[in-house]
C-alpha cells in the first residue's frame, strides 16, 4: 500500500503521481474536463483579474449562451469560500465552446495560442488531473482520477509517458524551472522503489 504522501521541496506528493501514467486524449475524451461538474474551474483571485482584463476580447469569441450566461452571473463565483468559473447551464465552463466534433475547446488558451493575450487559462485546468489542495499548511498535490478521462490513462500506458512527465509544464509554470527539473528527475530516480511497494 503506498504511503499517502511524499515530502519533496517543501510540497507533500502523492505517490500516484510519480507511478501513474497519463496522456490527454482529446478526441475520445472531447474535452470532458472542461464539461464535467457542475462548477467550472477553481480559479484564484489574481487569475480573476487577469481575465477581467482580458475579457473584451474573449466575450465576441464565444456562444451565445455563455454571453448571456457571464452577464446574467458573471464568469466566477464564490462558492463555500472558494472561487470557480462559472458554468454554462451546470455544465461546461463559461469558456468553453462545442466544436462541431463535439470537442470542448477553451476560448482563453485560443486567443493565447493566437498571440492575443498573455494569459494562457487557469492554473488549475492547465495542472489537470492534478489538483492542488492544502494539508499541514503545505501544497499538497493530489491525483484526481474521473471516469471521463479513462483515455488519458490507457493512452499513457500505451506511449509510456508518465503523468509527471505529461504535466512538467504546467508545474513548471506552477513552482518554477528549477523546481520542475528537480522532481522530474527525483520521480525517476524513486519511481521504481514506490512501484515495488
Amino acid at each position: 500500500m503506498l504511503e499517502p504522501f511524499i515530502a519533496y521541496g517543501e510540497k507533500l506528493i502523492n505517490p500516484e503521481i510519480l507511478t501513474s501514467k497519463f496522456q490527454c486524449s482529446l478526441n475520445h475524451c472531447k474535452g470532458a474536463c472542461c464539461v464535467s461538474g457542475e462548477l467550472g474551474a477553481p480559479v484564484t483571485e489574481s487569475e480573476i483579474a487577469e481575465i477581467e482584463s482580458i475579457l473584451p476580447k474573449i466575450l465576441p469569441t464565444l456562444p451565445h449562451i455563455n454571453r448571456v450566461t457571464i452577464e446574467a452571473n458573471g464568469f466566477f463565483e464564490q462558492v463555500q469560500g472558494e472561487l470557480f468559473l462559472t458554468a454554462v447551464s451546470g455544465r461546461e465552463c463559461v469558456f468553453a465552446q462545442i466544436d462541431e466534433s463535439g470537442i470542448a475547446t477553451c476560448k482563453l488558451e485560443e486567443a493565447f495560442l493566437r498571440g492575443e493575450t498573455s494569459f494562457q487559462k487557469p492554473l488549475s485546468c492547465h495542472l489537470f488531473p492534478i489538483r492542488i489542495k492544502k494539508k499541514f499548511g503545505q501544497d499538497y498535490l493530489t491525483y484526481v482520477q474521473i471516469s471521463e478521462c479513462s483515455s488519458g490513462r490507457i493512452c499513457g500506458e500505451l506511449e509510456h509517458r508518465y503523468l509527471s512527465d505529461f504535466l512538467f509544464t504546467a508545474l513548471k509554470r506552477k513552482y518554477g524551472e528549477a523546481w520542475a527539473q528537480s522532481f522530474s528527475h527525483f520521480c525517476e530516480r524513486h519511481r521504481g522503489d514506490i512501484e515495488q511497494v
